[in-house]
Protein backbone atom coordinates (compact mmCIF):
# COMPACT_ATOMS: atom_id res chain seq x y z
CA UNK A 1 0.00 0.00 0.00
CA UNK A 2 1.51 3.83 -0.79
CA UNK A 3 0.89 6.47 -2.34
CA UNK A 4 1.69 7.45 -6.14
CA UNK A 5 1.94 10.57 -8.69
CA UNK A 6 2.29 10.81 -12.10
CA UNK A 7 2.91 13.90 -13.96
CA UNK A 8 2.46 14.53 -17.86
CA UNK A 9 3.93 17.47 -19.45
CA UNK A 10 6.36 19.50 -21.86
CA UNK A 11 9.66 19.20 -21.91
CA UNK A 12 11.73 21.54 -19.05
CA UNK A 13 8.36 22.29 -17.38
CA UNK A 14 8.60 23.50 -13.93
CA UNK A 15 6.11 20.33 -12.36
CA UNK A 16 8.62 17.68 -13.30
CA UNK A 17 11.85 19.19 -11.53
CA UNK A 18 12.74 17.35 -8.25
CA UNK A 19 12.10 19.59 -5.31
CA UNK A 20 8.67 19.92 -7.18
CA UNK A 21 7.42 16.61 -7.20
CA UNK A 22 8.97 15.88 -3.81
CA UNK A 23 6.52 18.31 -2.59
CA UNK A 24 3.20 16.98 -4.16
CA UNK A 25 4.12 13.64 -3.14
CA UNK A 26 5.17 14.37 0.61
CA UNK A 27 1.46 15.77 1.02
CA UNK A 28 0.84 11.62 0.89
CA UNK A 29 3.42 10.98 3.25
CA UNK A 30 1.50 9.22 5.72
CA UNK A 31 0.51 6.38 3.17
CA UNK A 32 4.13 5.39 2.88
CA UNK A 33 6.08 6.11 5.76
CA UNK A 34 8.50 3.39 5.17
CA UNK A 35 10.28 5.25 1.56
CA UNK A 36 9.59 8.14 -0.25
CA UNK A 37 11.45 8.68 -3.80
CA UNK A 38 10.81 10.43 -7.31
CA UNK A 39 11.92 9.73 -10.89
CA UNK A 40 12.05 12.84 -12.85
CA UNK A 41 12.57 12.38 -17.13
CA UNK A 42 12.71 15.02 -19.36
CA UNK A 43 8.67 14.52 -20.09
CA UNK A 44 7.28 12.94 -16.83
CA UNK A 45 7.75 12.16 -13.31
CA UNK A 46 6.89 9.77 -10.92
CA UNK A 47 6.78 9.92 -7.49
CA UNK A 48 6.01 7.16 -4.74
CA UNK A 49 5.53 7.02 -0.77
CA UNK A 50 6.08 3.60 0.64
CA UNK A 51 4.25 1.32 2.72
CA UNK A 52 6.71 -1.86 2.71
CA UNK A 53 4.28 -4.89 3.30
CA UNK A 54 5.73 -7.70 0.05
CA UNK A 55 9.78 -7.60 0.29
CA UNK A 56 10.13 -4.46 2.52
CA UNK A 57 13.76 -4.44 1.42
CA UNK A 58 15.30 -1.80 -0.41
CA UNK A 59 15.35 -3.47 -3.36
CA UNK A 60 11.47 -2.60 -4.02
CA UNK A 61 11.03 -0.05 -3.05
CA UNK A 62 9.85 2.42 -6.10
CA UNK A 63 9.22 4.06 -9.03
CA UNK A 64 9.89 0.88 -10.24
CA UNK A 65 12.63 1.35 -13.13
CA UNK A 66 13.35 -1.22 -15.94
CA UNK A 67 16.94 -0.11 -16.35
CA UNK A 68 17.47 0.11 -12.77
CA UNK A 69 16.55 -3.51 -11.94
CA UNK A 70 19.58 -4.64 -14.08
CA UNK A 71 17.30 -6.42 -16.27
CA UNK A 72 17.76 -5.66 -20.32
CA UNK A 73 13.84 -6.64 -21.73
CA UNK A 74 12.54 -3.96 -19.13
CA UNK A 75 14.65 -1.10 -20.21
CA UNK A 76 12.76 1.80 -21.22
CA UNK A 77 9.70 0.96 -18.38
CA UNK A 78 8.95 2.68 -15.37
CA UNK A 79 5.83 2.43 -13.05
CA UNK A 80 4.12 3.53 -9.44
CA UNK A 81 2.10 0.74 -8.23
CA UNK A 82 -0.41 1.41 -5.04
CA UNK A 83 -1.93 -1.82 -3.84
CA UNK A 84 -1.34 -5.51 -3.92
CA UNK A 85 -1.77 -7.85 -7.09
CA UNK A 86 -2.45 -11.42 -5.16
CA UNK A 87 -2.17 -13.54 -8.27
CA UNK A 88 1.57 -11.98 -8.99
CA UNK A 89 3.61 -15.32 -8.93
CA UNK A 90 1.03 -17.38 -11.26
CA UNK A 91 1.35 -13.62 -13.54
CA UNK A 92 5.21 -14.56 -13.70
CA UNK A 93 4.93 -18.35 -14.42
CA UNK A 94 2.41 -17.51 -17.29
CA UNK A 95 3.86 -18.48 -20.51
CA UNK A 96 4.13 -15.12 -22.46
CA UNK A 97 5.89 -14.00 -18.88
CA UNK A 98 8.59 -16.52 -18.73
CA UNK A 99 9.61 -16.53 -22.42
CA UNK A 100 10.79 -13.15 -21.80
CA UNK A 101 13.86 -15.04 -19.74
CA UNK A 102 13.32 -12.75 -17.01
CA UNK A 103 13.18 -14.05 -13.74
CA UNK A 104 12.08 -11.67 -11.14
CA UNK A 105 14.73 -9.17 -9.43
CA UNK A 106 12.48 -8.89 -6.21
CA UNK A 107 10.00 -10.16 -4.01
CA UNK A 108 7.23 -7.01 -4.43
CA UNK A 109 4.23 -8.09 -6.14
CA UNK A 110 4.30 -4.87 -8.10
CA UNK A 111 7.55 -5.61 -10.03
CA UNK A 112 5.11 -7.96 -12.53
CA UNK A 113 3.41 -5.03 -13.79
CA UNK A 114 6.74 -4.12 -15.79
CA UNK A 115 7.04 -7.49 -16.43
CA UNK A 116 3.26 -7.66 -18.10
CA UNK A 117 3.78 -4.85 -20.05
CA UNK A 118 6.92 -6.38 -22.19
CA UNK A 119 5.24 -9.16 -22.44
CA UNK A 120 1.90 -8.47 -23.51
CA UNK A 121 2.21 -5.61 -25.68
CA UNK A 122 0.99 -2.20 -25.84
CA UNK A 123 -2.27 -2.66 -25.57
CA UNK A 124 -3.33 -2.29 -21.60
CA UNK A 125 -6.44 -4.56 -22.39
CA UNK A 126 -4.20 -7.63 -23.06
CA UNK A 127 -2.53 -7.49 -19.60
CA UNK A 128 -4.49 -5.27 -16.77
CA UNK A 129 -7.29 -7.42 -16.72
CA UNK A 130 -5.04 -9.98 -15.70
CA UNK A 131 -4.31 -8.28 -11.93
CA UNK A 132 -6.00 -9.94 -9.32
CA UNK A 133 -6.63 -7.26 -6.59
CA UNK A 134 -6.16 -4.24 -5.13
CA UNK A 135 -4.36 -1.31 -7.17
CA UNK A 136 -4.41 1.75 -8.79
CA UNK A 137 -1.18 2.23 -11.12
CA UNK A 138 0.55 4.16 -14.01
CA UNK A 139 3.51 3.04 -16.42
CA UNK A 140 5.76 4.59 -18.25
CA UNK A 141 7.07 3.03 -21.49
CA UNK A 142 9.94 5.56 -23.11
CA UNK A 143 10.23 3.14 -26.10
CA UNK A 144 6.95 4.51 -27.24
CA UNK A 145 6.18 7.21 -25.82
CA UNK A 146 2.97 5.87 -24.26
CA UNK A 147 1.95 5.38 -20.58
CA UNK A 148 -0.90 3.97 -18.73
CA UNK A 149 -3.17 4.06 -15.97
CA UNK A 150 -4.87 1.76 -13.95
CA UNK A 151 -7.87 0.72 -11.01
CA UNK A 152 -9.19 -1.85 -9.84
CA UNK A 153 -11.90 -3.46 -10.68
CA UNK A 154 -14.03 -2.42 -7.08
CA UNK A 155 -11.96 1.26 -7.04
CA UNK A 156 -10.38 -0.40 -3.44
CA UNK A 157 -7.82 1.76 -4.15
CA UNK A 158 -8.01 5.74 -5.21
CA UNK A 159 -6.86 7.61 -8.37
CA UNK A 160 -7.67 10.87 -9.12
CA UNK A 161 -7.16 12.31 -12.02
CA UNK A 162 -6.48 16.19 -12.76
CA UNK A 163 -5.58 18.42 -16.01
CA UNK A 164 -3.74 21.91 -15.34
CA UNK A 165 -4.61 25.29 -17.06
CA UNK A 166 -2.95 24.00 -20.38
CA UNK A 167 -3.84 20.58 -20.88
CA UNK A 168 -0.95 18.41 -18.93
CA UNK A 169 -2.02 15.67 -16.86
CA UNK A 170 -1.62 14.33 -13.26
CA UNK A 171 -2.52 11.28 -11.44
CA UNK A 172 -2.75 11.12 -7.85
CA UNK A 173 -3.80 8.69 -5.25
CA UNK A 174 -5.35 11.86 -3.02
CA UNK A 175 -7.16 15.19 -3.96
CA UNK A 176 -4.46 16.77 -1.69
CA UNK A 177 -1.57 15.62 -3.60
CA UNK A 178 -2.83 17.89 -7.11
CA UNK A 179 -5.64 19.85 -6.36
CA UNK A 180 -4.37 23.07 -6.14
CA UNK A 181 -1.97 21.97 -9.56
CA UNK A 182 -4.81 21.45 -11.63
CA UNK A 183 -8.01 23.21 -13.70
CA UNK A 184 -10.32 20.45 -13.17
CA UNK A 185 -10.07 16.95 -11.50
CA UNK A 186 -12.03 13.95 -12.08
CA UNK A 187 -12.55 10.63 -9.77
CA UNK A 188 -10.62 8.05 -12.05
CA UNK A 189 -13.56 5.15 -12.14
CA UNK A 190 -12.82 2.02 -11.10
CA UNK A 191 -12.11 -1.15 -13.69
CA UNK A 192 -10.61 1.19 -16.00
CA UNK A 193 -7.43 2.08 -17.63
CA UNK A 194 -6.43 5.35 -19.19
CA UNK A 195 -4.49 6.12 -22.28
CA UNK A 196 -3.33 9.24 -24.09
CA UNK A 197 -5.16 7.74 -27.22
CA UNK A 198 -8.01 6.21 -26.20
CA UNK A 199 -9.00 7.89 -22.87
CA UNK A 200 -10.66 6.08 -20.10
CA UNK A 201 -11.44 2.26 -21.20
CA UNK A 202 -14.01 -0.35 -18.88
CA UNK A 203 -12.25 -3.35 -18.57
CA UNK A 204 -14.33 -4.93 -15.46
CA UNK A 205 -17.92 -5.57 -17.55
CA UNK A 206 -19.11 -8.62 -14.94
CA UNK A 207 -21.73 -11.08 -16.80
CA UNK A 208 -23.86 -10.72 -13.18
CA UNK A 209 -24.32 -6.77 -14.04
CA UNK A 210 -27.22 -7.02 -15.70
CA UNK A 211 -31.41 -6.12 -15.29
CA UNK A 212 -31.02 -9.71 -16.49
CA UNK A 213 -28.81 -12.33 -15.45
CA UNK A 214 -31.19 -15.19 -14.97
CA UNK A 215 -28.76 -17.24 -17.64
CA UNK A 216 -25.81 -17.50 -15.43
CA UNK A 217 -24.81 -20.63 -13.93
CA UNK A 218 -26.29 -21.58 -10.27
CA UNK A 219 -24.52 -20.91 -7.71
CA UNK A 220 -23.84 -24.30 -4.71
CA UNK A 221 -23.39 -23.33 -0.60
CA UNK A 222 -19.82 -24.62 -1.13
CA UNK A 223 -18.98 -22.66 -3.30
CA UNK A 224 -19.79 -19.53 -1.53
CA UNK A 225 -18.60 -20.62 1.28
CA UNK A 226 -15.09 -22.09 -0.29
CA UNK A 227 -15.32 -18.95 -2.40
CA UNK A 228 -14.80 -16.79 0.58
CA UNK A 229 -12.05 -18.89 2.76
CA UNK A 230 -9.85 -18.18 -1.08
CA UNK A 231 -10.26 -14.95 -0.67
CA UNK A 232 -9.42 -14.90 3.25
CA UNK A 233 -6.29 -16.78 1.95
CA UNK A 234 -5.09 -14.83 -0.56
CA UNK A 235 -5.31 -11.48 1.14
CA UNK A 236 -2.75 -13.30 4.25
CA UNK A 237 -0.20 -12.64 1.95
CA UNK A 238 2.26 -10.55 4.12
CA UNK A 239 6.11 -10.22 4.59
CA UNK A 240 5.12 -7.50 7.24
CA UNK A 241 3.09 -7.90 10.96
CA UNK A 242 -0.76 -7.92 10.38
CA UNK A 243 -4.19 -8.65 12.04
CA UNK A 244 -7.79 -8.05 11.68
CA UNK A 245 -10.34 -5.05 12.01
CA UNK A 246 -13.40 -6.94 14.23
CA UNK A 247 -16.23 -4.97 14.92
CA UNK A 248 -18.26 -7.90 16.57
CA UNK A 249 -20.73 -7.43 13.13
CA UNK A 250 -21.13 -10.87 11.47
CA UNK A 251 -18.46 -9.93 8.34
CA UNK A 252 -15.43 -9.61 10.55
CA UNK A 253 -16.67 -12.18 13.01
CA UNK A 254 -16.44 -14.54 9.85
CA UNK A 255 -13.22 -12.95 8.33
CA UNK A 256 -11.27 -13.55 11.38
CA UNK A 257 -12.94 -17.28 12.15
CA UNK A 258 -11.95 -17.98 8.70
CA UNK A 259 -8.20 -16.12 9.09
CA UNK A 260 -7.64 -18.72 12.47
CA UNK A 261 -9.20 -21.66 10.54
CA UNK A 262 -6.65 -20.95 7.98
CA UNK A 263 -3.39 -20.38 9.92
CA UNK A 264 -4.15 -23.31 12.17
CA UNK A 265 -4.50 -25.62 9.45
CA UNK A 266 -2.13 -24.31 6.90
CA UNK A 267 0.81 -23.41 9.19
CA UNK A 268 0.45 -19.49 7.94
CA UNK A 269 2.48 -17.21 9.36
CA UNK A 270 1.36 -13.52 11.25
CA UNK A 271 4.86 -12.26 11.50
CA UNK A 272 4.28 -10.78 14.80
CA UNK A 273 7.18 -12.23 16.67
CA UNK A 274 5.93 -10.41 20.25
CA UNK A 275 2.44 -11.90 20.15
CA UNK A 276 1.63 -13.88 23.70
CA UNK A 277 1.67 -17.48 23.84
CA UNK A 278 -1.58 -19.03 22.42
CA UNK A 279 -2.18 -15.81 20.53
CA UNK A 280 -2.23 -16.15 16.69
CA UNK A 281 -2.92 -12.54 15.60
CA UNK A 282 -4.48 -9.61 16.47
CA UNK A 283 -7.78 -8.15 16.75
CA UNK A 284 -8.73 -4.61 17.03
CA UNK A 285 -12.27 -2.55 17.63
CA UNK A 286 -12.88 0.79 18.55
CA UNK A 287 -16.08 2.29 20.04
CA UNK A 288 -17.37 3.88 23.10
CA UNK A 289 -17.89 2.63 26.35
CA UNK A 290 -20.40 -0.01 26.76
CA UNK A 291 -21.20 -0.03 22.91
CA UNK A 292 -22.61 -2.39 20.36
CA UNK A 293 -19.55 -3.24 18.74
CA UNK A 294 -16.57 -2.71 22.14
CA UNK A 295 -19.15 -5.46 24.01
CA UNK A 296 -19.18 -7.73 20.82
CA UNK A 297 -15.68 -8.26 19.82
CA UNK A 298 -14.70 -8.59 23.40
CA UNK A 299 -16.67 -11.51 23.25
CA UNK A 300 -15.58 -12.86 20.04
CA UNK A 301 -11.84 -11.83 20.59
CA UNK A 302 -12.08 -14.53 23.46
CA UNK A 303 -13.88 -17.21 21.50
CA UNK A 304 -10.76 -16.65 18.47
CA UNK A 305 -8.12 -15.93 21.25
CA UNK A 306 -6.94 -13.10 19.51
CA UNK A 307 -4.51 -10.73 21.44
CA UNK A 308 -7.38 -8.12 21.56
CA UNK A 309 -6.82 -4.38 21.77
CA UNK A 310 -9.78 -1.73 22.07
CA UNK A 311 -9.77 1.78 21.62
CA UNK A 312 -12.50 3.69 23.70
CA UNK A 313 -13.31 7.15 22.83
CA UNK A 314 -15.05 9.98 24.53
CA UNK A 315 -17.22 12.03 22.08
CA UNK A 316 -15.46 15.03 23.42
CA UNK A 317 -12.01 13.85 21.76
CA UNK A 318 -13.75 12.79 19.02
CA UNK A 319 -15.77 15.89 18.02
CA UNK A 320 -12.37 17.74 18.31
CA UNK A 321 -11.48 15.91 15.42
CA UNK A 322 -13.70 16.54 13.18
CA UNK A 323 -11.43 19.18 10.92
CA UNK A 324 -8.65 16.57 10.50
CA UNK A 325 -11.17 13.81 9.28
CA UNK A 326 -12.68 15.51 6.50
CA UNK A 327 -9.29 16.94 5.47
CA UNK A 328 -8.02 13.06 5.09
CA UNK A 329 -11.60 11.68 3.71
CA UNK A 330 -11.87 14.13 1.23
CA UNK A 331 -15.25 14.33 1.53
CA UNK A 332 -18.21 16.32 2.80
CA UNK A 333 -20.50 12.98 2.60
CA UNK A 334 -22.24 13.12 6.03
CA UNK A 335 -23.16 9.39 6.65
CA UNK A 336 -19.79 8.40 5.76
CA UNK A 337 -18.05 11.22 7.87
CA UNK A 338 -20.14 9.76 11.06
CA UNK A 339 -18.12 6.60 10.92
CA UNK A 340 -14.57 7.89 9.55
CA UNK A 341 -14.34 9.50 13.07
CA UNK A 342 -14.49 6.25 14.76
CA UNK A 343 -12.36 4.46 12.06
CA UNK A 344 -9.74 7.31 12.35
CA UNK A 345 -9.10 5.90 15.77
CA UNK A 346 -9.33 2.28 15.03
CA UNK A 347 -6.29 2.75 12.73
CA UNK A 348 -3.94 4.47 15.10
CA UNK A 349 -4.53 1.82 17.60
CA UNK A 350 -4.08 -0.80 15.01
CA UNK A 351 -0.86 0.61 13.51
CA UNK A 352 0.48 0.63 16.55
CA UNK A 353 1.01 -3.31 16.02
CA UNK A 354 0.70 -4.31 12.89
CA UNK A 355 1.02 -3.14 9.29
CA UNK A 356 -1.68 -4.39 7.28
CA UNK A 357 -5.43 -5.92 8.30
CA UNK A 358 -8.53 -7.89 6.84
CA UNK A 359 -11.41 -6.10 7.23
CA UNK A 360 -15.02 -7.10 6.41
CA UNK A 361 -15.86 -4.14 4.32
CA UNK A 362 -18.41 -5.29 1.20
CA UNK A 363 -20.40 -8.02 2.65
CA UNK A 364 -23.51 -5.52 2.87
CA UNK A 365 -23.32 -4.91 -0.47
CA UNK A 366 -22.96 -9.13 -1.40
CA UNK A 367 -25.50 -9.84 0.80
CA UNK A 368 -28.50 -7.26 1.37
CA UNK A 369 -27.06 -6.74 4.73
CA UNK A 370 -28.43 -3.25 5.59
CA UNK A 371 -31.37 -3.02 7.72
CA UNK A 372 -33.54 -1.19 5.00
CA UNK A 373 -33.52 -4.32 3.22
CA UNK A 374 -36.11 -5.24 5.72
CA UNK A 375 -38.58 -2.58 3.80
CA UNK A 376 -37.69 -4.53 -0.02
CA UNK A 377 -40.35 -6.22 -2.21
CA UNK A 378 -40.85 -9.78 -1.26
CA UNK A 379 -42.50 -11.11 -3.72
CA UNK A 380 -40.78 -10.74 -6.70
CA UNK A 381 -38.23 -13.24 -6.45
CA UNK A 382 -35.60 -10.28 -5.12
CA UNK A 383 -35.25 -8.65 -8.65
CA UNK A 384 -35.47 -4.74 -6.30
CA UNK A 385 -33.12 -6.69 -4.03
CA UNK A 386 -30.82 -7.49 -6.43
CA UNK A 387 -30.80 -4.32 -8.41
CA UNK A 388 -30.23 -2.08 -5.38
CA UNK A 389 -27.37 -4.79 -4.53
CA UNK A 390 -25.81 -3.64 -8.01
CA UNK A 391 -26.12 0.37 -7.14
CA UNK A 392 -25.14 0.04 -3.90
CA UNK A 393 -21.60 -2.04 -5.03
CA UNK A 394 -21.07 0.49 -7.79
CA UNK A 395 -20.79 3.35 -4.90
CA UNK A 396 -18.41 1.52 -2.69
CA UNK A 397 -15.47 3.24 -3.88
CA UNK A 398 -17.24 6.67 -2.63
CA UNK A 399 -17.92 5.02 0.36
CA UNK A 400 -16.85 2.16 2.56
CA UNK A 401 -13.93 1.99 0.66
CA UNK A 402 -13.05 5.44 0.59
CA UNK A 403 -13.08 5.16 4.24
CA UNK A 404 -11.45 2.30 4.82
CA UNK A 405 -8.65 3.36 2.74
CA UNK A 406 -7.93 7.28 4.01
CA UNK A 407 -8.60 6.20 7.37
CA UNK A 408 -6.20 3.80 7.64
CA UNK A 409 -3.26 5.65 5.20
CA UNK A 410 -3.61 7.94 7.54
CA UNK A 411 -1.92 6.13 9.97
CA UNK A 412 0.64 4.16 7.24
CA UNK A 413 -1.91 1.10 7.52
CA UNK A 414 -3.04 -1.46 4.87
CA UNK A 415 -6.55 -2.39 4.86
CA UNK A 416 -7.78 -5.54 2.73
CA UNK A 417 -11.25 -6.64 2.10
CA UNK A 418 -11.66 -10.28 1.21
CA UNK A 419 -15.17 -10.10 0.49
CA UNK A 420 -14.52 -7.59 -2.48
CA UNK A 421 -12.45 -10.20 -4.25
CA UNK A 422 -13.67 -10.17 -8.05
CA UNK A 423 -13.91 -14.21 -8.16
CA UNK A 424 -15.99 -14.12 -4.87
CA UNK A 425 -17.99 -10.88 -5.83
CA UNK A 426 -18.99 -13.20 -8.91
CA UNK A 427 -20.25 -15.91 -6.89
CA UNK A 428 -21.89 -13.90 -4.44
CA UNK A 429 -23.55 -12.02 -6.98
CA UNK A 430 -25.18 -14.95 -8.69
CA UNK A 431 -26.81 -16.42 -5.85
CA UNK A 432 -30.69 -16.66 -6.53
CA UNK A 433 -31.44 -13.28 -5.12
CA UNK A 434 -34.61 -14.22 -3.58
CA UNK A 435 -32.68 -16.75 -1.11
CA UNK A 436 -31.24 -12.95 0.02
CA UNK A 437 -35.01 -11.17 0.87
CA UNK A 438 -35.62 -10.72 4.10
CA UNK A 439 -39.17 -12.58 4.75
CA UNK A 440 -40.91 -15.42 6.58
CA UNK A 441 -38.92 -14.85 9.56
CA UNK A 442 -35.61 -14.42 8.37
CA UNK A 443 -32.63 -11.81 9.47
CA UNK A 444 -30.51 -9.77 7.15
CA UNK A 445 -27.63 -11.66 5.45
CA UNK A 446 -29.67 -14.88 6.78
CA UNK A 447 -27.64 -17.35 4.16
CA UNK A 448 -24.18 -15.81 5.22
CA UNK A 449 -24.96 -16.63 8.78
CA UNK A 450 -26.30 -20.17 7.79
CA UNK A 451 -23.74 -20.63 5.64
CA UNK A 452 -20.82 -20.16 8.54
CA UNK A 453 -22.80 -21.49 11.59
CA UNK A 454 -21.18 -25.14 11.82
CA UNK A 455 -19.28 -25.42 14.70
CA UNK A 456 -15.25 -25.34 12.94
CA UNK A 457 -16.08 -22.02 12.37
CA UNK A 458 -17.11 -21.65 15.92
CA UNK A 459 -19.09 -18.40 16.26
CA UNK A 460 -21.27 -18.06 18.81
CA UNK A 461 -25.20 -17.31 18.30
CA UNK A 462 -24.98 -14.03 20.06
CA UNK A 463 -22.64 -12.94 17.43
CA UNK A 464 -23.59 -15.11 14.72
CA UNK A 465 -27.32 -13.88 14.42
CA UNK A 466 -26.21 -10.13 15.81
CA UNK A 467 -28.67 -7.34 13.97
CA UNK A 468 -26.76 -5.51 11.70
CA UNK A 469 -25.54 -2.25 13.09
CA UNK A 470 -23.37 0.32 10.56
CA UNK A 471 -20.38 1.50 12.38
CA UNK A 472 -21.53 4.76 13.00
CA UNK A 473 -24.66 3.68 15.11
CA UNK A 474 -22.14 0.02 15.89
CA UNK A 475 -19.55 2.79 18.14
CA UNK A 476 -22.33 4.35 20.29
CA UNK A 477 -26.50 4.12 19.57
CA UNK A 478 -26.27 7.79 20.09
CA UNK A 479 -23.30 8.98 18.28
CA UNK A 480 -25.04 10.48 15.55
CA UNK A 481 -27.27 12.04 17.93
CA UNK A 482 -23.78 13.74 19.56
CA UNK A 483 -22.14 14.71 16.67
CA UNK A 484 -25.04 15.82 14.60
CA UNK A 485 -25.70 18.48 17.97
CA UNK A 486 -22.20 19.12 17.71
CA UNK A 487 -22.04 20.18 13.97
CA UNK A 488 -25.66 22.29 14.10
CA UNK A 489 -24.40 24.47 17.06
CA UNK A 490 -21.06 25.63 14.68
CA UNK A 491 -23.67 26.55 12.23
CA UNK A 492 -25.48 30.15 11.88
CA UNK A 493 -28.79 30.29 9.49
CA UNK A 494 -27.18 33.22 7.67
CA UNK A 495 -24.72 30.40 6.49
CA UNK A 496 -26.73 27.42 6.14
CA UNK A 497 -28.79 29.78 3.77
CA UNK A 498 -25.78 31.33 1.99
CA UNK A 499 -24.71 27.34 1.25
CA UNK A 500 -27.93 26.53 -0.30
CA UNK A 501 -26.23 28.47 -4.09
CA UNK A 502 -23.41 25.50 -3.70
CA UNK A 503 -23.13 22.23 -5.48
CA UNK A 504 -25.14 19.20 -3.51
CA UNK A 505 -26.77 22.27 -1.24
CA UNK A 506 -26.14 20.98 2.81
CA UNK A 507 -29.86 20.07 3.43
CA UNK A 508 -28.46 20.06 8.01
CA UNK A 509 -26.58 22.45 9.41
CA UNK A 510 -24.58 18.95 10.06
CA UNK A 511 -23.67 18.86 6.33
CA UNK A 512 -23.34 22.39 6.15
CA UNK A 513 -19.93 22.33 8.75
CA UNK A 514 -18.67 19.90 6.93
CA UNK A 515 -19.30 21.50 3.47
CA UNK A 516 -17.17 24.46 5.43
CA UNK A 517 -14.50 22.45 6.15
CA UNK A 518 -13.79 20.37 2.88
CA UNK A 519 -14.38 24.29 0.79
CA UNK A 520 -11.17 25.46 3.21
CA UNK A 521 -9.04 22.67 2.02
CA UNK A 522 -10.39 21.85 -1.55
CA UNK A 523 -11.86 24.87 -3.33
CA UNK A 524 -13.11 24.23 -7.03
CA UNK A 525 -13.47 20.74 -5.79
CA UNK A 526 -16.77 19.96 -4.30
CA UNK A 527 -18.53 18.55 -8.05
CA UNK A 528 -16.99 14.80 -7.34
CA UNK A 529 -17.82 14.13 -4.25
CA UNK A 530 -20.29 11.43 -3.81
CA UNK A 531 -23.42 12.37 -2.15
CA UNK A 532 -26.38 9.68 -1.46
CA UNK A 533 -29.67 10.64 -3.48
CA UNK A 534 -31.82 11.62 -0.56
CA UNK A 535 -28.86 12.44 2.11
CA UNK A 536 -28.24 8.83 3.07
CA UNK A 537 -27.19 5.06 1.13
CA UNK A 538 -31.04 3.61 1.50
CA UNK A 539 -32.43 7.08 0.05
CA UNK A 540 -31.80 6.02 -3.62
CA UNK A 541 -33.60 2.95 -3.31
CA UNK A 542 -36.56 2.13 -5.21
CA UNK A 543 -38.63 1.34 -2.01
CA UNK A 544 -39.04 3.68 1.28
CA UNK A 545 -37.13 2.87 4.26
CA UNK A 546 -39.43 3.09 7.87
CA UNK A 547 -36.07 2.13 9.25
CA UNK A 548 -33.19 4.20 7.91
CA UNK A 549 -33.34 8.23 7.23
CA UNK A 550 -30.76 11.01 6.12
CA UNK A 551 -30.65 11.22 9.95
CA UNK A 552 -29.44 7.64 10.85
CA UNK A 553 -31.31 4.96 12.03
CA UNK A 554 -35.18 5.89 13.76
CA UNK A 555 -34.46 3.69 16.62
CA UNK A 556 -30.48 3.51 17.23
CA UNK A 557 -31.00 1.10 20.39
CA UNK A 558 -32.06 -1.48 17.35
CA UNK A 559 -28.92 -2.38 17.30
CA UNK A 560 -27.77 -3.29 20.97
CA UNK A 561 -27.50 -6.54 22.19
CA UNK A 562 -27.48 -9.00 25.19
CA UNK A 563 -23.56 -8.87 25.46
CA UNK A 564 -23.82 -5.14 26.39
CA UNK A 565 -24.43 -4.16 30.16
CA UNK A 566 -28.41 -2.74 30.87
CA UNK A 567 -28.46 0.58 28.50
Amino acid sequence: MCGIIAIFDREGSPLLTEPAVKELSSRMTTRGPDHSAVYCRPTYALGHERLSIMDPSPSAHQPLVGASLGVPVLEGLAAVVNGEIYNFRSLFDAPEVTVLNAPPVTGSDSEVVLHLARAYGPDPADWVPRLHGMFALVLVDETTGEYVAARDSVGIKPLYLGTTADGRVMFASELKAIHDSCESVRLFPPGHFYTKARGFVKFYEPRWDVDDASGLPPVTDEEVRDGLVEAVRLRMMSDVPYGALLSGGLDSCITCSVMKKLAEEQGIDFHSPGLPKGKLFHTFTVGMSNSPDIMAARAMAKVLGTEHHERIFTPEEALSLIPTIVYRAETYEPELLRSCIPNYFLAELASKYVKMVLTGEGADELFSGYQYFFDAPTDDGGAALQKENRRIFHHLHQANLLRADRMTMSHGLEARVPFLDTTFVDIAMRIDPDRKVIKNGRIEKHMLRDLFSSAEYGLPNALLYRTKAMQCEGVGSNWVEVIQAHCESLVSDEEFEAAQSKTNPPVTKEECYYRRIFDAHYPRMDHFVHVWEGGCRSGGAAWQSKRDTRAGLLDPNSVNHELQAPV
